[in-house]
């Protein structure tokens, strides 16, 4: 339940972001193309945008560092375990 409400507050995000910034390109260009502004605020929502889905779905970014954590402890023992038995 609480991932579907992540991915639906996301995708709403998405959209907006889409959308204002699609008509802010349109603004800048009509109104003046010697100066193009538009890029600035596209980045700085952007980044705000990228942030979003990085910290809506932190428990695959956690699964994922788990995993890796539990490889690396699984390999350290393993070859704990075969040192010893060579002595």
């Amino acid at each position: 339940m609480e991932v579907e409400e992540a991915k639906r507050g996301f995708a709403g995000h998405l959209v907006a972001y889409l959308i204002v910034n699609a008509f802010l390109v349109f603004i800048n260009l009509w109104t003046s193309r010697e100066t193009l502004w538009f890029p600035f605020p596209l980045a700085g929502w952007g980044i705000g945008l990228a942030m979003h889905y990085v910290f809506s779905r932190p428990s695959h970014i956690v699964k994922e560092v788990m995993k890796k954590e539990a490889l690396a402890e699984y390999y350290r023992m393993k070859a704990k375990g075969e040192g010893s038995k060579s002595t």
